[in-house]
């Protein structure tokens, strides 16, 4: 019985489109975006970075960072980055372990909820003042904007740096068996990316950047001072004796 309706919706739709009084013309492509009706680029940036429009992410595209960079955080915000459950979902067979702890591996466990990501936005957030941590991208667009209510020209920049150190150091100890000493050193990972695009402002705002992304760096390297120094102390500590025989 299938058949024949179908051959009979597709009758009916051939006869609608010879129906349609085509003109012996050339195609004519027109780009909607543009007054001029024909494409550019600015045409594009200007509707992703329009306010009415809530999914075109436009705090991405309007903070100078590199381009790579905007698309790997909008790949992050949109949850397709490439984590161990998301390439389980491609059909992957691997250990789906993160490789800092051994809980699974997904975007919010990886940036957010991993003790290693802990420790990170810990030590970003004793430069801020905060008493409180963001568990998901959600939660550290108000935590920032709570936090560092006057910054919110570098809210995403400061993001983006750290998910991309966070991320970069996650590749070499799955990919070269690179693992970090300390999460701290995520975050002199993460200034030296600040440090290297803070010349994509204005000379008057870099140098303000440039004073903060020095107080994250006194931060890491007093932490990992600290470690340094518990480390040779524990190597001081004298050996532990021998336990005398028990006589027989």
């Amino acid at each position: 019985m299938a058949a024949p309706l179908l051959f009979e919706e597709w009758m009916a739709l051939l006869e609608k489109v010879f129906s349609y009084n085509f003109e012996n013309q050339e195609d004519i492509v027109l780009w909607k975006w543009c007054s001029k009706k024909t494409f550019t680029t600015k045409s594009v940036y200007d509707h992703l970075s329009e306010e009415g429009n809530t999914n075109t992410f436009s705090h991405i595209w309007k903070t100078r960072i590199p381009y790579k960079i905007k698309i790997f955080t909008w790949l992050l915000e949109k949850g397709v980055v490439l984590t161990k459950d998301n390439m389980v979902k491609r059909k992957w067979t691997g250990d789906p372990s993160c490789v800092f702890c051994d809980q699974v591996e997904t975007i919010n466990h990886l940036f957010f909820q991993c003790p290693v990501a802990k420790c990170v936005w810990a030590l970003v957030g004793q430069c801020i003042g905060a008493t409180d941590i963001p568990r998901n991208n959600t939660q550290y667009k108000l935590w920032i904007d709570k936090w560092l209510p006057d910054g919110q020209k570098i809210h995403h920049f400061g993001f983006a740096a750290i998910c991309w150190a966070i991320w970069k150091c996650r590749n070499k100890a799955v990919f070269d068996a690179k693992r970090i000493r300390h999460p701290a050193e995520i975050l002199l990972h993460s200034c030296a990316f600040m440090k290297y695009w803070a010349g994509l402002y204005s000379s008057d705002f870099q140098g303000k950047l440039l004073d903060g992304i020095k107080v994250v760096l006194a931060c890491a390297h007093k932490v990992l001072a600290q470690q340094a120094g518990a480390a040779d102390a524990r190597m001081l500590l004298p050996p532990a004796k021998d336990q005398p025989e028990e006589e027989e």
